[in-house]
């Protein structure tokens, strides 16, 4: 199992946890195959994050969520280049960067 972002899941991936919403209604069942309209629908009703079973021939050589934590820094440094020497700005994204990571390693 494991939590990725949802513009990062696919149609065709299973749930390993029930998906809920920010007030915790459930939105889909664990077990659930997603599919692109389940995809849109959880989009729609703000799920940010979905957690992920892993199919059993993914092996402990795939890239888990600590594998990606110098990609994240890196596409949070882009996003903030023109504004990173403001350090409101920095702070916002060292702060990015650590919620960021609390979510990928959370299971």
């Amino acid at each position: 199992m494991r939590r990725i972002l949802l513009k990062d899941a696919s149609a065709g991936m299973s749930l390993a946890e029930d998906a809920v919403n920010a007030q915790q209604m459930l939105l889909l069942k664990k077990g659930t195959a997603l599919t692109e309209k389940s995809l849109q629908m959880l989009k729609s009703w703000g799920v940010e994050t979905v957690c992920i079973a892993q199919a059993e021939t993914e092996n402990s050589e795939t890239p888990g969520p600590a594998d990606n934590s110098a990609a994240v820094q890196e596409e949070l440094q882009s996003q903030f280049a023109d504004t990173i020497e403001n350090p409101i700005m920095a702070e916002i994204c060292r702060v990015a960067a650590e919620i960021v990571h609390e979510r990928t390693h959370s299971a």
